[in-house]
Order: C-alpha cells, then sequence, then structure tokens
C-alpha cells in the first residue's frame, strides 16, 4: 500500500513510536533527527559519531530482511537507475516508510539536476492517484535550469505542494515505468493536446523555455 502524505504527519507519527528501529537511507551529512540508523552512497561516518551508519547503495543493501521499521528515502528515488529494484529492497529491509521526491516541474528549475547519475537525476516520479502507484518517466530538461538548491530552502513554507512529492508506504510499494507521453488541455473546450517524445528528440520550440 502506498499513499500520499506529508513529512509533517510522518514525523508526527516516528515521534510517537520510540521504540522503533528507524533508518535514514541516502541521508547526507544531514539526516532525520529521528533514525537511529544512516546510509549513504558516500562515506559520512563522521557525521554521525553516536549512530550507526552504513556506506551502500541504495538499491542493494546489507541489512536483514525487515530489519526495520520504519525507512526515510528523501530525494533518493529519482536517481536510481532501476525504480523495481530500489523499491523491493525498501519493502525488504523496512516494514514501513516514507518517500520524497521532487515534483517534474521543479526538478527542472534546480542547477545541477541535468548532470550524469549518481549525482543527477534519472526519473520524474509523479504519483497516480486512480491507481495508487508511483510513476516514473525519463526525466527531460524542457527548461533552464535557473536556482541554486541552496536558494530554494525559503520558498518551502509557501510553495512545498508544487516542489515535492509526499508518500507513506506499508508493506508494498505499487508502480510502473511510464513512457516520455504527455497531454495538456490548453483552454476550457478544447480537445487534449498530445506531446509524444518516445525516441524522439526534444522540439525546439519546447526545450530550454525561459521567463522573459
Amino acid at each position: 500500500m502506498i499513499k500520499r502524505t506529508t513529512r509533517e504527519h510522518v514525523l508526527e507519527l516516528v515521534e510517537s513510536n520510540k521504540d522503533w528501529n528507524v533508518l535514514d537511507l541516502g541521508c547526507g551529512r544531514d539526516g532525520i533527527k529521528l533514525a537511529n540508523n544512516y546510509a549513504d552512497i558516500e562515506n559520512y561516518v563522521s557525521d554521525y559519531p553516536d549512530n550507526r551508519f552504513v556506506q551502500t547503495e541504495a538499491s542493494e543493501t546489507p541489512f536483514e530482511d525487515k530489519e526495520f521499521d520504519f525507512v526515510f528515502s528523501l530525494h533518493i528515488a529519482e536517481h536510481v537507475s532501476d525504480p523495481y529494484k530500489f523499491c523491493k529492497e525498501l519493502t525488504r529491509i523496512s516494514k514501513s516508510g516514507f518517500i520524497e521526491v521532487p515534483t517534474p516541474f521543479f526538478d527542472n528549475l534546480v542547477v545541477g539536476n541535468s548532470n550524469p547519475p549518481p549525482h543527477g537525476h534519472v526519473w520524474w516520479v509523479t504519483f497516480d492517484d486512480i491507481k495508487n502507484e508511483m510513476v516514473f518517466k525519463p526525466r527531460l530538461s524542457i527548461v533552464d535550469e535557473m536556482a541554486i538548491p541552496a536558494d530554494t530552502t525559503f520558498l518551502i513554507p509557501f510553495f512545498r505542494d508544487s516542489m515535492v512529492l509526499e508518500l507513506y508506504w506499508e508493506d508494498t510499494i505499487e508502480l510502473r515505468q511510464g513512457e516520455s507521453y504527455f497531454s495538456y488541455t490548453a483552454g476550457n473546450s478544447d480537445p487534449p493536446k498530445i506531446i509524444d517524445l518516445r525516441g524522439k528528440k526534444i522540439p525546439n520550440n519546447l526545450r530550454k523555455w525561459r521567463p522573459r
């Protein structure tokens, strides 16, 4: 089961279950304070002197089956090479968890997201509210990157829903991999217009839009 949530709600849930064994997977240097286990592809062991730290790939960890009651995975899913393998690993090592990813629009605005893996983003991740599934589509660069990550922090209180997708999962994570296929309705009575980029280059009239 996977559904939309908020980070605030999830933090309250974990805070109310102090006996839980909690992992922050992809913790960076400043991980979730409620976790008691930390893991990252980089070696940040010196940043967690009082807690367990493990250097590992997110999709293939050394942890035992259901070792954790809860796992945080913040801004990791958009980086992985194989979404199915990553989500399967999350459900293998933990009973439940929280996934946070940037929205496609916010992803396109932030400098560095178009860099090659592992630091750049591979996927646009959205959520199908009808099927309750995560949807992974290949990332596209539609607009020029214009925002430094550190400079976006002040926007969070105002535009968080437009900046990140927040998901709670328990037992299973339903997902599918989509294609570069998009549609939109220009007006209230206009038929949907289709943009199909499967196996094609981005048209010039879509590439690198900039505000005037």
